[in-house]
């Protein structure tokens, strides 16, 4: 009986011996195939660091399954319009200082032929006087006096003048002052100052880098879609207190107008290189978003992509301008699949930390 049961227990442990190897044989295709499956999904996409930086490392076909494309970047070429503001100016002072002016020389050129009379008789009896006082000292002395008084009323009139010109030159710029000290007709300061035509001081951002338009388009604050055209006239020799930039003048022929109506400005601003430096554009379907910060992916190698950040500061309507530096002209971003390239580093990095 006992070697009755030491035989079964001999068959039986045979047989659990055979049944875990056939398992073992028959499950060894599978394992094989799980086990290059994992390692297949390891090698598709991972983390690899080269010179302390990190690169998402993704198989060319998982690039193809995911959807993930790129293309090259280009200089910018975009334009865009900048919005700005600007008042109408009143000209009433423009024409007071203008008919003084005119007043003021009016008297210089009396005062002038006067100076000419007076400086003569002055000399003429001061040279009768030296000739044996064919001539009082008394009538010398008053000839003396009208001359040195038209003198000294010239000089205080011509020193006005100047000073006035000043003030005109100080509000309104040079280029107003020499119309209104031209002897010739000028159209623009006749419509000006005879209610035809507005002066308009708009100012534009200090960002702005092309040339002062030569025309502009403006509309009202309170009616945005009346637009109209203005042209361009000259610098501005003051700032408008309530915003920051450039400021310029322009002339528009609308006459219906206000005065002091304040004005939305825009403006046409190519973003075109330089000599000084290139601008890139940055398409917004490649930005993502992360900690507040604006990133895109840059494609190293068939298989190899790295993150950098971008400045946002100057956004066009279609992504962002920025300026080549670390990002150059022709590197491959990523245009599509940006978001899940994020995803798989952040995942990677969290199973790292976790030691999983």
């Amino acid at each position: 009986m006992k070697n009755k049961l030491t035989l079964f227990i001999i068959i039986q442990a045979i047989l659990i011996v055979l049944l875990i190897w056939l398992l073992t044989y028959l499950g060894r295709d599978e394992f094989n195939k799980a086990n290059n499956q994992n390692n297949t999904k390891k090698t598709n996409s991972y983390i690899k660091k080269e010179n302390g930086l990190d690169f998402v490392v993704i198989s060319k076909a998982l690039q193809i399954n995911s959807g993930i494309k790129t293309e090259k970047i280009k200089v910018a070429t975009h334009a865009k319009t900048i919005t700005s503001y600007g008042n109408v100016l009143s000209m009433d002072s423009l024409i007071e200082q203008k008919n003084k002016l005119n007043e003021i020389k009016n008297q210089i050129d009396i005062l002038k032929n006067e100076f000419i009379r007076d400086k003569r008789n002055y000399e003429r009896f001061k040279s009768l006087n030296e000739d044996n006082k064919n001539i009082s000292d008394k009538a010398l002395q008053e000839s003396q006096v009208a001359y040195e008084t038209t003198k000294f009323n010239l000089t205080k009139s011509q020193a006005l003048t100047d000073g006035l010109e000043q003030n005109i030159r100080t509000q309104w710029g040079d280029k107003i002052l020499d119309m209104i000290k031209s002897p010739d007709k000028n159209n623009i300061l006749d419509f000006l100052l005879h209610d035809k035509a507005r002066l308009i001081r708009i100012t534009l951002s200090s960002n702005f880098t092309n040339d002062v338009p030569k025309e502009i388009s403006l509309s009202l604050i309170d009616n945005p879609s009346d637009n109209f055209i203005a042209k361009y006239l000259s610098d501005a020799p003051q700032l408008d207190k309530n915003l920051q930039g450039k400021t310029y003048f322009y002339v528009s022929f609308n006459n219906q107008l206000r005065f002091d109506s304040r004005l939305i400005v825009s403006v046409s601003q190519s973003n075109f290189s330089n000599d000084t430096y290139k601008l890139l554009f940055i398409p917004k379907e490649s930005i993502v978003w992360n900690a507040g910060k604006a990133w895109i992916y840059i494609k190293t190698a068939t298989d190899k992509f790295i993150r950098k950040s971008i400045d946002t500061s100057n956004e066009d309507n279609d992504g962002w301008i920025i300026i080549e530096d670390q990002i150059k002209e022709n590197d491959e971003i990523v245009l599509s699949g940006a978001q899940l390239m994020l995803s798989e580093e952040f995942k990677y990095q969290i199973k790292n930390e976790n030691n999983d």
